[in-house]
């Protein structure tokens, strides 16, 4: 699980990153040390967990997790307990609130209660197909017959010849619980299937009559995959 730690304490940062070392499957991709810096570190990096201060000057927690499009598991961490009634508002998010000094038993289990979460989440996977919930029907998809993948609001559409299917969740997340050689992120809102592009463009792609933008980080993984000559 990737983690990102924020606030704007160093001694906490530093802390946090402590424990988490001493914590099975958790590898933390930064410590930043206010909401502009994580902003850039979420646009950046794959980031499956915030360990997140409430209380930083200029932008606090919650509007940092109010602001995001794509918003990780989030374990809120404070040195207040006023801020719980509205981070239940969060709940959809919000795995667990700790109040420092965070001791590493505590943050142990909440971390163990995020990791839950994302095994409950993941759609369950066999060779070339997926189950998936939508519309409370349990729909078989084949991952060879997917076109692209796109945000829609709080929910992703997996788009194929003959379907269009509403799942909940976030791009990102999908891209973690997908593994097919074909199935690539080209930006925060797109997942494709390579093996579906009519052709590419400087900074879109093409699929069918769908024109999908490529951002200039994932431009490059794209070219290194399709290996064009």
């Amino acid at each position: 699980m990737k983690c990102l730690i924020v606030d704007d304490n160093e001694m906490s940062r530093i802390a946090l990153d402590t424990l988490c070392k001493n914590i099975a499957d958790v590898e933390v991709v930064g410590l930043c040390q206010n909401a502009s810096e994580a902003m850039q570190v979420l646009q950046e990096k794959e980031v499956d967990l915030l360990l997140l201060d409430i209380e930083m000057p200029n932008i606090t927690g919650m509007d940092l997790v109010k602001s995001l499009e794509e918003i990780p598991l989030i374990i809120f961490i404070t040195s207040k307990t006023e801020y719980a009634a509205e981070a239940f508002e969060l709940r959809e998010w919000v795995v667990d609130y700790l109040t420092k000094p965070v001791s590493l038993p505590r943050l142990q289990k909440a971390i163990q209660a995020a990791q839950k979460v994302v095994q409950i989440e993941a759609p369950k996977q066999f060779e070339n197909y997926i189950f998936v919930r939508s519309s409370g029907k349990i729909i078989r998809i084949n991952l060879n017959e997917i076109e692209y993948l796109e945000t829609v609001g709080d929910y992703v559409r997996f788009k194929t010849a003959t379907q269009s299917i509403l799942v909940h969740g976030t791009i990102k997340g999908m891209e973690s619980k997908l593994h097919h050689p074909d199935l690539l992120k080209v930006n925060r809102s797109y997942i494709v299937n390579l093996s579906k592009i009519t052709d590419i463009e400087d900074h879109s792609i093409l699929i069918g009559d769908k024109i999908i933008p490529v951002s200039r980080a994932h431009r490059a993984p794209l070219l290194k995959r399709i290996n064009p000559l």
